[in-house]
């Protein structure tokens, strides 16, 4: 039998007590067994001592799948246990050393806040509670306002309908569910009947303030107009076609005069109505538009040169030759075939443009 003693070395040691705490807590503290889970990672990268471990976050993050912010939360987990050092290091990772302990004496119920507590939960925690404040608000103020504490929003609840077990009556006073109020006739007969009623203007001037129109005179009634026994026939046969009845009882007299159209004359200075009166204008408007319009150069003109016109000059005429002549040649140096004259066809052109310039010049 060999008497030679093993021993752990410290990092082989700090993970079998890492383990034993995860069995101990693991089925009340879940949490624990993640925390564990990176410390581990970090203890794989330490010496036999459990010194000089320096992995950085993201591999760390890469090894434990997942997030780097989970590796900090791991991290603050083991420092508050006292199972972690660590020390930051300017522009590189930090620094980790593991701590021996003693399983079964770790206090991971008063640090395990630092890995459950995220932002996420803070977040859900603060919105959960500005809900319940603002319910409990919306209940204070239901208890002011209304006049009894079981109220709901200032109305009383729905009394229990007496009688069977049939079902009630569809009032709209006192359906189940509903508010008590008033019916829809009282409030119709109430705003019917209330002070803010309009009256209606129809038929009148709802503004007071106009001043009204004088009355215009009234023509005498004629004798024996109201008399039992007289028709409107007879009425009309003897006032003509054009007086007519301006209201019930009335009529008009004779030294009222009309339009063509039959409208009553108001102004004593027109013949016609005023819709006459446009219509006429149109119609000349339109004759006038009709009427043809001379140009101003047929228009007769006065001074300068007006004898008689000097007659049309004829544009001169191009000879033509004769092939029966023979040829001959002119002073210009063209041959040409002409019988009776001495010059070329091109010179005789030429010529009787010359005389026609000169014959306008003199005339102009």
């Amino acid at each position: 039998m060999s008497t030679t003693e093993y021993k752990q070395a410290p990092r082989t040691a700090w993970i079998n007590a890492i383990r034993a705490e995860v069995l101990r807590v693991g089925k009340r503290i879940p949490e624990v067994a993640r925390v564990a889970h990176v410390g581990v990672w970090i203890a794989t990268y330490a010496d036999a001592d459990g010194t000089s471990s320096f992995p950085g976050r993201e591999t760390l993050a890469i090894l434990a799948g997942c997030s780097q912010e989970t590796v900090t939360r791991c991290v603050k987990v083991l420092m508050g246990v006292g199972a972690l050092e660590r020390k930051r290091r300017p522009n590189a990772s930090s620094l980790y050393r593991l701590c021996l302990f003693l399983p079964g004496g770790l206090p991971w119920e008063e640090h395990i806040h630092h890995y459950t507590d995220t932002r996420q939960r803070k977040a859900h925690a603060k919105k959960k509670a500005e809900s319940a404040a603002e319910v409990a608000r919306k209940a204070s103020m239901d208890v002011v306002r209304g006049a009894e504490p079981d109220n709901v929003d200032g109305r009383g609840p729905d009394s229990v309908h007496g009688g069977g077990s049939g079902f009630a009556a569809q009032d709209p006073d006192s359906v189940h569910g509903r508010p008590r109020t008033a019916s829809v006739d009282v409030f119709r007969t109430a705003s019917m009947a209330g002070v803010y009623k309009v009256p209606p203007t129809c038929g009148r001037d709802p503004r007071t303030d106009h001043d009204s129109v004088a009355d215009s005179p009234r023509p005498q009634t004629r004798v024996g107009a109201g008399e039992e026994g007289e028709s409107t026939e007879q009425f009309q046969e003897t006032t003509g076609p054009a007086a007519r009845p301006e209201a019930p009882g009335e009529r008009f007299s004779e030294e009222h005069r009309h339009c063509e159209c039959g409208t009553r004359l108001v102004r004593t200075d027109r013949d016609l109505c005023g819709g006459c009166i446009k219509q006429k204008a149109e119609v000349a408007k339109a004759a006038e538009a009709r009427k043809p319009v001379q140009g101003t150069f047929l228009l007769p003109l006065t001074g300068g040169g007006q004898g008689v016109p000097a007659s049309r000059r004829e544009r001169p005429q191009w000879l033509l030759e004769d092939l029966t002549v023979p040829e001959r040649v002119c002073g210009c140096g063209r041959s040409y075939r002409l019988s009776d004259s001495d010059i070329c066809p091109d010179c005789v052109f030429a010529a009787e443009q010359q005389r026609s310039a000169l014959d306008s010049a003199s005339t102009g």
